[in-house]
């Protein structure tokens, strides 16, 4: 549930200036819902599925100052929320334990943050504006982005007509199976928002930082395969939930999914060789032999389970000759 709750907080690290309203052009919608998530003031309640696991959270999101601020509560299950002042960002749990952490890349559905320029992912999904609808009480635009080729998975966003805020997205398989889904059952957008909305950040009875552990990967590893489209995304230290403290990865995007390659000695290894997936997130770690020392390279992100599949055995050094 933890886990669920960060891919939560990493989903909404992008979700929209009104300058576009009425357009048909599917790059003024995705530039507009980049602002908005940014810029736009909002509360309301919405629902994440992933595979079987489902969350509610209720979020109050405000630009203050200059200083984004945002509070989500999740609904389901043990009290705990995740507040964040600009960059900082903190998780709290029963008791005001509060856990800080690193603003971080995010892995999830728009993780790399759609700039509005489409020319690049016109190259890898095809766009438009798919038709209207209403949602959680909002008139809302419906922008399609399918892949093209069976290594990412296609994209439906539902944006609110005025603002080019998210309202609802699903990210769905080669075959059209929903694996996640995002959706607004309450908003409000606009106005003087609450002061009772947000907290201050106060030092709880135990407190936790994650530092930053990882590492960039050395220049000597390098993918022998990429999907089209994908490359490699600006190094940006981040907290690692899933990996161990010296593993050394490094971020590819095609500007709208991405995934990590980690690459690790065996010692440190903290994922057992072999494949595994929940919702649309896949993973995938195999061994390599390098003059006598073993590594373990595992690929996991928001992308088909052939995908990591293919960049992990293809993992290699420039200068040394590997085997597996």
């Amino acid at each position: 549930m933890i886990r669920l709750m960060f891919s939560v907080m990493l989903l909404w690290v992008i979700s929209v200036p009104s300058h576009a309203m009425g357009s048909q052009d599917p790059a003024d919608w995705l530039a507009m819902m980049v602002e908005a998530r940014k810029n736009e003031s909002y509360t309301g309640t919405f629902v994440y599925s992933r595979g079987d696991e489902m969350s509610s959270m209720r979020v109050a999101h405000r630009l203050k100052n200059g200083l984004e601020q945002e509070r989500l509560v999740a609904l389901d299950g043990e009290p705990r929320e995740i507040v964040r002042n600009g960059e900082h960002v903190v998780c709290i749990f029963p008791g005001n334990e509060q856990v800080e952490l690193e603003q971080a890349l995010p892995s999830s559905p728009f993780a790399a943050g759609i700039t509005g320029d489409i020319a690049p992912l016109a190259s890898v999904y095809s766009i438009s504006v798919a038709g209207a609808e209403r949602l959680a009480g909002h008139e809302v635009v419906k922008v399609a982005l399918m892949a093209k080729d069976a290594f990412r998975y296609s994209y439906l966003l539902w944006l609110e007509k005025r603002t080019g805020l998210l309202v609802k997205s699903m990210l769905t398989g080669k075959k059209g199976e929903v694996l996640e889904r995002f959706q607004f059952t309450e908003l409000s957008i606009g106005g003087d928002i609450s002061e009772k909305e947000f907290i201050e950040l106060k030092p709880g009875e135990l407190t936790r930082h994650q530092e930053a552990v990882e590492k960039p990967i050395p220049h000597a590893w390098e993918p022998g395969w990429l999907p089209d489209g994908f490359s490699p995304a600006p190094y940006v230290s981040k907290t690692n939930h899933i990996m161990p403290e010296k593993s050394r990865s490094r971020v590819y995007t095609d500007g709208l999914t991405l995934f990590s390659v980690f690459v690790e000695p065996m010692a440190d290894a903290g994922m057992p060789e072999g494949a595994s997936k929940m919702g649309a997130t896949s993973a995938y770690s195999r061994y390599l032999d390098i003059e006598n020392e073993r590594y373990v390279v595992t690929v996991v992100g928001e992308v088909p389970i052939e995908t990591v599949k293919k960049v992990a055995d293809n993992m290699h050094m420039k200068s040394l000759k590997s085997s597996s």
